[in-house]
């Protein structure tokens, strides 16, 4: 598949001087036009930097380049969390349509987990399942939503011509403002049982105590999500990075806290979408700036964005099957969806929702949000044996 063979051998070299760092954050622009992301250049340098990403406190990172003919023509990184409950993950894919490329960069992470004690490595996850997943499968006609990887077509196929085997798929729903019939079927819920919805208390973060905020968010969402496929906890430093990322989000996003009887019931939160902002080269010119300025803070007339995504929803695990949670997770919608009208965001996606997750794509099927966009992950041996048909 792809082009032909190239004769020139790819030289692999792991990422060590700041020009080799420079490459490896350039490479998705140059790269574009096969179907890449092109995320900031700036938000993936701080991703790397151990002084500003907690996450790297209790998880070692290393990157590698491929080099071919003196171009950069591929990248990838890969993790070995300390948690021995962690998976060890490659992420930060991309690289020209070349099947020996690809096959060094896995063969490059392989060998470093293989040697850090891992027998096997998920991906692809930048960094892990708590960030960004997958590499997309369907949903091409439409652009992904920030923070959705945008992964060209042929990357599959090559995956598993690579030995990776698929293991778990990731959905994105997405519900179109002018159809949703969910607000009215809370309302007319909500005066059926008054006495049911006055023990719901929908809130949103402080954020006179950002700090405080952000840790119910880690409370909260570790208990959550604790059962999902491939879960992994946030870390109390890795929750205060975030933080950092998702504070300019809420200028005009939000956290919905749920409480039932004043128990932790839920949480949501809701962001603009600013993918359509980001710079095509990745770097942050006053150009660059002032466009995404305005979408995270003006209203859609003005430049803001037009759409929002829905990254967290979730229940405590106590509420789930329960008529109380159906009351929650019905508050929680209908708050993200007011906001969402109020903001002039007439698209809202709500992802990702595991594959198997009936219960939460049922939910979508009611608003109705069907499913617009489908990421996978696959599994490799960290020594390099092929998994296809393993099971």
């Amino acid at each position: 598949m792809g082009a032909a063979p190239n004769p020139h051998p790819i030289a692999l070299r792991p990422v060590t001087t700041p020009e080799d760092a420079a490459a490896f954050l350039a490479l998705p622009a140059r790269l574009a036009g096969l179907g890449w992301s092109v995320p900031l250049r700036m938000e993936q340098a701080w991703l790397f930097d151990p002084r500003r990403n907690g996450f790297l406190d209790a998880n070692r990172v290393t990157r590698f380049l491929a080099w071919r003919n003196g171009a950069v023509v591929g990248r990838i990184a890969a993790c070995l969390p300390e948690d021995p409950a962690a998976p060890a993950t490659f992420g930060f894919l991309c690289c020209i349509e070349d099947q020996a490329v690809l096959g060094a960069l896995l063969g490059g992470a392989r060998g470093w987990i293989g040697a850090g004690g891992r027998a096997a490595m998920l991906g692809p996850l930048s960094f892990s399942i708590n960030h960004e997943v997958g590499a997309r499968v369907a949903g091409f006609d439409r652009p992904p939503m920030l923070h959705m990887p945008r992964t060209p077509p042929w990357l599959p196929a090559m995956l598993e011509q690579a030995g990776l085997e698929p293991v778990q798929d990731v959905l994105a729903c997405t519900l179109d403002l002018a159809a949703e019939r969910h607000r009215a079927r809370f309302a007319a819920l909500c005066a059926a049982r008054p006495a049911e919805a006055a023990r719901l208390r929908l809130h949103g973060l402080d954020r006179r105590d950002f700090a405080a905020g952000m840790r119910e968010i880690r409370a909260r969402y570790n208990a959550a999500w604790a059962a999902n496929w491939g879960a992994v906890p946030l870390g109390a430093r890795e929750v205060e990075s975030l933080g950092e990322l998702l504070r300019p989000l809420l200028w005009r996003g939000e956290v919905v806290f749920a409480d039932w009887d004043g128990a932790p019931a839920g949480l949501l939160s809701i962001v603009p979408n600013i993918e359509p902002a980001l710079p095509p080269h990745g770097r942050m010119t006053p150009g660059a700036a002032l466009r995404l300025g305005l979408a995270l803070r003006a209203p859609p007339a003005l430049g803001g964005a037009r759409s929002a995504r829905i990254p967290m929803l979730g229940l405590m695990p106590a509420f789930r099957g329960t008529p109380a949670g159906a009351m929650v997770l019905g508050g929680l919608l209908a708050r993200a969806l007011d906001l969402a009208a109020a903001r002039g965001w007439g698209r809202v996606e709500i992802s990702w929702i595991l594959q198997h997750n009936a219960a939460m794509l049922n939910a979508m099927a009611r608003l109705p949000a069907p499913v617009t966009g489908r990421w996978r992950l696959w599994r490799g041996d960290a020594t390099g044996a092929d998994l296809r048909g393993s099971r």
